[in-house]
């Protein structure tokens, strides 16, 4: 483990370093997609949403709200499970709820923003690869290639830190400079560059991430966090690994019993179409010798049994057995 600086997203340094209102203001202004931008936050307790099954440790958040009563709440999610949109959900309807007290006015009501800035990629579509912000807000089913109106309230967005990679002038330098910091700090060997350190606020993130400003028991603390979250991934990866075998058994077995099927229907069909033009053939071909005969039996009183024979075409020996009458 690199002790020179501690990861911000596990939750003791998280905490320290977002429990600071102008480094979270400053954090949430650069990633936020805000009609006007946070000029002052006051914290507000956290609610306790239900824990997602075996990932106790993977999820630290903060809650606040802004001076035009704008509620945030802001969540570190390490490793990602399809139960996370529910918990979400959960934690974003709450902060509504909670914000009304018995007789208030659903008009005093004030929007609130879900972040969720996860270590992991939930959205698995080639075409998403370089999308590293997702951005959902409530929407009317647009038609005709329009756009729907919005149901404002409540938005949520999700910051994938494995998939951000800027790589253009028109990434916003801020929002690069925290994402990076949250990507890079407490890997193996990180040393902050100028660009992190030349941002009064990400500087002190980092300041506030370095080893030496922790206490033996807060290192502790910090490292039995780790394990645990490290049990918690390899919980993870076994319940997602032994899914897929799941599938791929249960794909295979289908897969069997519909080629099967489509194999008997196959054969069944090649079978019948097979038989049938054996009938025809054959049935053809009796046709055929009837009609010999018949040419021939009314040929016995007129000529021999060669003549007749290349009259009808039948062969000598079924002309012989006609005239003796067998």
């Amino acid at each position: 483990m690199n002790m020179s600086y501690l990861d911000p997203k596990i939750d003791l340094v998280f905490k320290r370093i977002f429990s600071r209102a102008d480094l979270l203001l400053d954090f949430l202004n650069a990633v936020l997609p805000l009609d006007a931008p946070i000029e002052s936050l006051t914290y507000l307790p956290t609610e306790q949403a239900p824990q997602v099954p075996d990932m106790r440790f993977s999820i630290v958040d903060v809650k606040c709200c802004d001076q035009n009563g704008r509620v945030f709440v802001v969540e570190m999610q390490m490793l990602w499970t399809d139960a996370y949109f529910s918990r979400i959900l959960f934690s974003g309807a709450q902060a509504i709820v909670n914000q009304l007290s018995p007789g208030d006015s659903y008009q005093s009501l004030c929007p609130v923003y879900s972040v969720t800035v996860l270590n992991d990629v939930f959205e698995k579509d080639p075409d998403e690869q370089d999308c590293w912000l997702h951005h959902y807000k409530i929407t009317k089913l647009a038609k005709r290639g329009r756009h729907g109106k919005i149901l404002k309230g409540l938005q949520f967005v999700i910051l994938e830190l494995p998939k951000f990679n800027p790589k253009t002038k028109t990434e916003k330098k801020v929002t690069a400079l925290w994402l990076r910091f949250l990507r890079d700090t407490g890997r193996s060997g990180f040393v902050p560059d100028e660009a992190l350190l030349s941002y009064p606020p990400v500087a002190d993130a980092v300041k506030l991430a370095e080893f030496q400003g922790y206490s033996a028991v807060e290192i502790d603390r910090y490292q039995k966090h780790l394990d645990a979250l490290r049990n918690e991934k390899s919980s993870l990866l076994d319940a997602r690994t032994e899914g897929l075998e799941e599938g791929v058994k249960k794909g295979l077995a289908q897969g069997v019993k519909k080629g099967l099927a489509q194999g008997i229907k196959k054969g069944l069909a090649q079978g019948v179409e097979k038989g049938l033009a054996q009938g025809v053939e054959k049935g053809l071909a009796q046709g055929v010798e009837k009609g010999r005969a018949d040419v021939a039996r009314n040929l016995l009183a007129l000529l021999d049994d060669e003549a007749i024979a290349r009259v009808s075409g039948l062969a000598l020996p079924k002309i012989k057995k006609l005239r003796a009458g067998t």
